[in-house]
C-alpha cells in the first residue's frame, strides 16, 4: 500500500492544513524569557556586522522541463517581484547553463543561476554550481549525491516530506547535504480540501490575489522535526550540519482533474517564500561579472550564511543572528565554533535582531526552546553546546502576553557551539567537512 497517497488522502478529508493554518496565528509569547544564568548585561553589546542581504527564489522550472515559462519570461517576472536572484532547477537537465542563459537580465537587475533537479531510488535532489557535462540520474541516492561531489557542486533534499514524493531514507544522507526545509508546492498540497481551497480561489480571485498565498505560507513542523533530528544526528556524529533552504518549487501551472490553468504565476509565487543570502561583498551587477556573482551567492548557501522567509507578510531585509564576544564576531549562520576556556567568565552572547517590533524572537537549541523574547531583538549568554537556531513570527495585536494575527516570517540557518576541550585531554582542533560547517575558534 502507497502510504503517502493514505497520508494525502487523510489530509484533504480532516482539511488539517487549514486548522493548522488558523492555529498558527494565535501564540503564547511572554515579553522574554530566559534560563536566569543567561542574564546578563546585554545593553553595551555591538551591532552585529554589516553583510549585503540579497532575497532570492529557488527550485524554479522553466519550460525547458515542466514549467510554463521560458527563462526570460522567470528573470522578467523576479525583477518584477523585486528579487535579486532566481534558481531554475529544471528535472534532469541542464539546458539553461547549456544555452548560456545562466546570467544578468535586465541590465543587471536579476541574476539566473542554473541547477537542476532530478530523482533517485528514494527521492528527489537539487544540485548546484555543477558544470555543463552534468547528465540526467536515476540511480540510488548515493551515487547521485557522489556525482555532485566529484563534480565541485553542492545540493539539498528535496521534498523531504512531500504527501507524494518524500525522501524515503533520512539515513541515506552524505554529511554535505543540506535539506530542502520549505518547499512552497509542497505545503500547498496540504490545504488541498474543499474549504481550503474554496478560501483560496476567493482570494485569489477576490481583487487581492497576494492574500491567498497566506493560507499557504505556513510553518513546516514535520520538515522542521526532521531537519533538527538530522541537526542533533550531525552533532552526534561530528559532522556538518545540514543546512536549509527554503523553495517554491514553481511551475507557474496548476493541473486539476487533468485540466492545467496558468495559475499562479511565476510574479506572484516570487513575492512570498524567499531564500535571503549575506555577502561580505556586494554583487556587482555587470552583466560581464555574472560568474563572480554566482560563485558569491553559491559561497553563501554552500556555508549556510543564508535564511529563510514568508516576505509576503513583510521584507526581512536586515535579519541577523550571530555569536559574539568582547566586541568580536565570534560565529555566523552556518558556522561551527568552540568556546574558549573562560566561557563561563566572559559572555558568548548569541543575539538575533528582526527588522520589526511587533514580533516574537524564538530561539532553540537541539530543537527544544530556551529563550525568546517581543520586540525585534533577543541576546542570550550562552553556557551549553549544542545547536542554535532561531525563528521570527509577526504579529497583529497583542492581550498581554497573548500574540494574535501571528504569522510565521524567519527562519535562520543553525550555528553549533561546543565546549572547549578539557585541560587534562590532548586538543584537537578539525574541520567538520570541506563544503559546510566551517569551523571558529573564538
Amino acid at each position: 500500500m502507497n502510504w503517502s497517497r493514505v497520508r494525502l488522502a487523510l489530509s484533504i478529508v480532516t482539511a488539517e492544513g487549514l486548522w493548522k493554518t488558523w492555529a498558527e496565528r494565535f501564540q503564547y509569547a511572554p515579553a522574554t524569557k530566559l534560563p536566569a544564568k543567561s542574564h546578563v548585561s546585554f545593553e553595551s553589546l555591538p551591532a552585529l556586522p554589516a553583510y549585503y542581504d540579497y532575497a532570492g527564489a529557488a527550485h524554479v522550472h522553466s519550460n525547458h522541463s515542466d514549467g510554463a515559462g521560458t527563462v526570460e519570461e522567470i528573470a522578467a517576472a523576479a525583477a518584477a517581484a523585486g528579487l535579486d536572484f532566481v534558481m531554475v532547477t529544471d528535472h534532469n537537465a541542464m539546458t539553461a547553463q547549456q544555452l548560456g542563459q545562466d546570467r544578468w537580465y535586465g541590465d543587471g537587475k536579476v541574476l539566473v543561476i542554473v541547477g537542476a533537479e532530478f530523482g533517485t531510488d528514494i527521492g528527489y535532489l537539487l544540485v548546484f554550481d555543477v558544470p555543463d557535462e552534468f547528465t540526467p540520474f536515476h540511480g540510488s541516492a548515493e551515487e547521485g549525491m557522489d556525482k555532485i561531489k566529484n563534480l565541485g557542486g553542492y545540493g539539498f533534499i528535496a521534498l523531504p516530506c512531500d504527501l507524494k514524493g518524500p525522501w524515503r531514507d533520512p539515513d541515506r544522507r552524505a554529511s554535505w547535504i543540506g535539506l530542502e526545509v520549505f518547499n512552497l508546492s509542497c505545503f500547498a498540497r496540504t490545504k488541498i480540501n474543499l474549504p481550503g481551497f474554496l478560501l483560496v480561489l476567493i482570494r485569489y480571485f477576490g481583487g487581492n490575489p497576494d492574500s491567498a498565498f497566506n493560507l499557504v505560507a505556513a510553518r513546516p513542523d514535520e520538515e522542521m522535526r526532521l531537519w533538527d533530528r538530522m541537526l542533533q544526528r550531525a552533532s552526534d556524529r561530528d559532522e556538518c550540519m545540514p543546512l536549509a533552504l527554503g523553495s517554491l518549487d514553481a511551475h507557474a501551472i496548476m493541473k486539476v482533474a487533468g485540466a492545467s490553468y496558468p495559475y499562479p504565476t511565476y510574479e506572484q509565487v516570487f513575492r512570498t517564500l524567499r531564500t535571503h543570502v549575506l555577502s561580505r561583498r556586494p554583487l556587482s551587477n555587470i552583466p560581464e561579472q555574472y560568474v563572480q556573482d554566482q560563485k558569491t551567492i553559491h559561497e553563501s548557501l554552500r556555508s549556510g550564511l543564508s535564511y529563510i522567509s514568508y516576505d509576503n507578510y513583510a521584507d526581512a531585509t536586515g535579519f541577523e543572528f550571530g555569536l559574539h564576544r568582547s566586541g568580536e564576531m565570534v560565529a555566523e549562520m552556518g558556522e561551527e565554533c568552540v568556546l574558549p576556556a573562560d566561557y563561563g567568565f566572559v559572555p558568548n552572547v548569541l543575539s538575533a535582531r528582526a527588522p520589526r517590533s511587533r514580533s516574537i524572537i524564538r530561539l532553540y537549541r537541539n530543537g527544544n526552546l530556551v529563550a525568546s523574547s517581543r520586540g525585534g531583538r533577543l541576546d542570550f549568554a550562552v553556557f551549553e553546546q549544542g545547536t542554535y537556531r532561531v525563528e521570527v513570527y509577526l504579529y497583529k495585536y497583542r492581550l498581554l502576553n497573548l500574540c494574535y494575527g501571528a504569522k510565521p516570517w524567519i527562519f535562520s540557518n543553525p550555528i553549533r557551539i561546543k565546549l572547549p576541550v578539557p585541560s587534562d585531554q590532548p586538543s584537537e582542533v578539525h574541520s567538520v567537512g570541506a563544503q559546510r560547517g566551517r569551523m571558529r575558534l573564538s
